[in-house]
């Protein structure tokens, strides 16, 4: 496996680890407070390693990745889990496999050859499998899946932008975009503070289990992922990086298993064996010239 598929499981695997951080933390704290810990952990984590000039950043790219992903992507995300279950949410978002595959071929001319169509098609009928089958789990309210579809967009709609910019730019620095669109992200989630407390039913509070699920949110949801996405997006067609994102879902199910938030059943096994077989499909396709 190359480099590139490597960084693009890697980011695939810590956004799944993402999802059960982000329902833990809005069932102890109000979104606007949750939104705004987990992208300030991830500038956080990322002031770490961003040693360059912030002035170098192709800032006209970065400031509308940061606004999409994962600013609206974020916060639509949240609302979402507010009211909706993480089964819910991650069933609902799965669209953006779709999306993402879609806007590959229309903005970037990315076609999908047969068996990598095969590979989308098994993926996401694994994610349906394992999503419709979670405990709770359920068509959620309007409202909560209206907001889980945007979110869905903005990030497919990102993924396709990161890739054009990773391709045209010889030096890509893929921490320094990363913390350029956290930076951004998190003005993002202080302009939108007073629209998410609308969506809040607690008082804003330091309860150690939400503030600490928002960390680790911001850790694996924003900090990691969106470096390793990056430099993947290099190499990896938005064709092939739709089918990775099939890996999300299923590791959030998995999980939120192992911390409570509901047992794997016997189908969420079958659809995470079919995810795992549409990558294995993936990896046999030969490379376009």
């Amino acid at each position: 496996m190359s480099r590139s598929y490597l960084y693009l499981i890697l980011a695939m695997v810590s956004w799944g680890i993402a999802n059960p951080f982000s329902d833990l933390a809005v069932e102890y704290l109000p979104v606007s407070q949750m939104f705004v810990l987990e992208i300030a952990s991830g500038v956080l984590v990322l002031s770490l390693f961003f040693r360059k000039s912030w002035m170098r950043l192709p800032w006209k790219w970065v400031l509308v990745l940061g606004l999409l992903q994962p600013g609206l992507s974020y916060l639509f995300g949240n609302i979402g889990y507010s009211t909706g279950t993480v089964s819910t949410g991650l069933i609902v978002m799965s669209a953006e496999v779709l999306l993402l595959a879609a806007f590959g071929w229309w903005f970037l001319s990315e076609k999908l050859r047969g068996l990598e169509i095969a590979a989308l098609a098994i993926g996401v009928a694994g994610v349906l499998f394992a999503g419709y089958s979670a405990q709770n789990a359920g068509i959620g309210n309007l409202g909560s899946n209206l907001a889980f579809a945007a979110s869905a967009t903005a990030a497919a709609s990102y993924s396709v932008l990161v890739r054009k910019l990773a391709r045209g730019i010889e030096d890509f620095d893929a921490v320094g975009v990363a913390w350029g669109q956290a930076v951004v992200s998190l003005a993002v989630a202080a302009v939108a503070f007073p629209i998410t407390a609308s969506f809040d039913t607690l008082e804003i509070n330091w309860n150690l289990i939400g503030v600490a699920a928002a960390f680790g949110s911001g850790i694996f949801g924003v900090a990691l992922p969106f470096v390793w996405f990056a430099k993947a997006a290099i190499e990896v067609p938005t064709g092939h990086a739709a089918i990775g994102l099939n890996l999300i879902p299923i590791v959030g199910i998995a999980l939120g298993a192992l911390i409570g938030r509901g047992l794997p059943t016997t189908l969420q096994l079958v659809g995470g064996s079919m995810v795992l077989f549409s990558i294995f499909l993936l990896q046999r396709q030969p490379k376009k010239n």
